[in-house]
């Protein structure tokens, strides 16, 4: 008879205070023939680097995602022109700085810009994924020594553990105050917060009793 074992999956969460807002920003230009249209994608993405820049935003900060064409068509399918489009990622250490950023980067290029994505997140998680694996692991073993109980037995040393993964879950509580009539166009981020998840499989032996292996 094989060595008795129980395996576990926990899962866990920590709290983590938003420090700094990851922005996705997209430009795009349309222009009969495709060199055009890249150089006018270009000259936008390069004006949202530098507003960004003139905002406080580190070059460390800034890093192009991507960049592609596409060919436009009419209603009747005939070849009109091309579509270049370019995407920034900005990390914003001030949140209080995110307004101002968006605002100047559509004042330089106007319709051209697009928002892809707006994410608060924390520069470093190290404290709370340390915090989230303490859960994780606490998680399982408090499952598996209620199973271990249940067949008789008792849980014995750690046979192996396997890192499921460390994410933040469903996002931070993000908003944007609504700009006053006075205002000096600002839209204020409030961090809220972030939650991190970890999860963790651990296998254990068992002691005693007289059950088959059991696994989760």
């Amino acid at each position: 008879m094989g060595r008795r074992t129980v395996t576990v999956t926990g899962s866990g969460r920590a709290s983590a205070t938003p420090d700094v807002v990851r922005l996705d920003l997209r430009v795009g230009h349309d222009a009969p023939d495709v060199a055009t249209a890249l150089g006018g994608a270009a000259t936008g993405i390069a004006e949202v680097g530098r507003v960004a820049r003139e905002h406080g935003v580190a070059d460390a900060d800034i890093r192009t995602l991507d960049a592609s064409v596409s060919q436009r068509w009419d209603n009747t399918g005939t070849p009109v022109g091309f579509t270049a489009q370019q995407r920034l990622g900005l990390t914003v250490r001030r949140l209080e700085a995110v307004g101002e950023v968006l605002e100047a980067a559509a004042a330089a290029v106007g319709n051209a810009l697009l928002v892809d994505q707006v994410r608060l997140d924390v520069a470093d998680r190290t404290d709370a994924l340390a915090r989230a694996r303490d859960a994780a692991f606490a998680d399982a073993h408090t499952r598996a020594d209620q199973y271990a109980t249940l067949a008789g037995a008792e849980l014995g040393r750690v046979l192996g553990i396997a890192e499921g993964g460390a994410v933040p879950l469903a996002g931070p509580r993000m908003k944007f105050a609504a700009m006053a009539a006075d205002s000096a166009g600002a839209m204020p981020v409030e961090g809220g917060d972030l939650e991190i998840g970890a999860s963790v499989t651990v296998t254990w032996e068992l002691a005693g009793g007289a059950t088959p292996h059991a696994s989760e």
